[in-house]
């Protein structure tokens, strides 16, 4: 089925009002929307950035909060912060009743 009419280049509505086109006042409207929309989006970055900043800051300042608080509580038990705490493990347990392998 071949279709011998062009297709039509503008879409028309009930009233008459076309929308888009290669006219001039297409072009300019084009233009000024997508610098709208440039801006838009630019200010949205700006604020969804703040706002993540924001809350990346409060969670290391209370991350930091804790740490201090934890550091204070092991200075004030005696431990002067180079004792490492450590379990012995022996190879052949004295109350161990099994076969060596």
């Amino acid at each position: 089925m071949q279709n011998d009419r062009p297709p039509p280049r503008r879409v028309t509505y009930e009233k008459g009002i076309r929308i888009g086109g290669p006219g001039w006042f297409g072009r300019l409207l084009a233009v000024a929307l997508s610098a709208i929309l440039f801006v838009v989006a630019a200010m949205l970055s700006i604020v969804l950035f703040a706002v993540l900043f924001a809350v990346g800051t409060i969670v290391v300042g209370y991350l930091w909060w804790k740490m201090r608080a934890l550091r204070r509580q092991t200075v004030a038990h005696g431990d002067d912060a180079r004792t490492i705490d450590m379990e012995v493990v022996h190879k052949d347990p004295p109350d161990d009743d099994s076969a060596p392998r």
